[in-house]
């Protein structure tokens, strides 16, 4: 970006270590769907899902 100002932006410049949305994205879509994939495989689904959920909720937990 070096001093471009994005629409909207509260940050001047980026700064370092910053998670935007695309790249969270594709840290977690690629390992989730590999993941389901495998879950599919084995019949672990419902398992999978359940631990997903409760994966996500002690995330939101601990970001509170």
């Amino acid at each position: 970006m070096d001093g471009v100002r994005m629409p909207g932006s509260p940050y001047i410049e980026t700064p370092d270590g910053l998670s935007t949305w695309p790249k969270l994205l594709r840290l977690f879509i690629p390992t989730f769907s590999v993941l389901l994939a495998v879950a599919i495989w084995k019949n672990l689904v419902v398992e999978f899902v359940v631990f997903s959920i409760i994966i996500a909720f002690i995330i939101a937990f601990f970001r509170k």
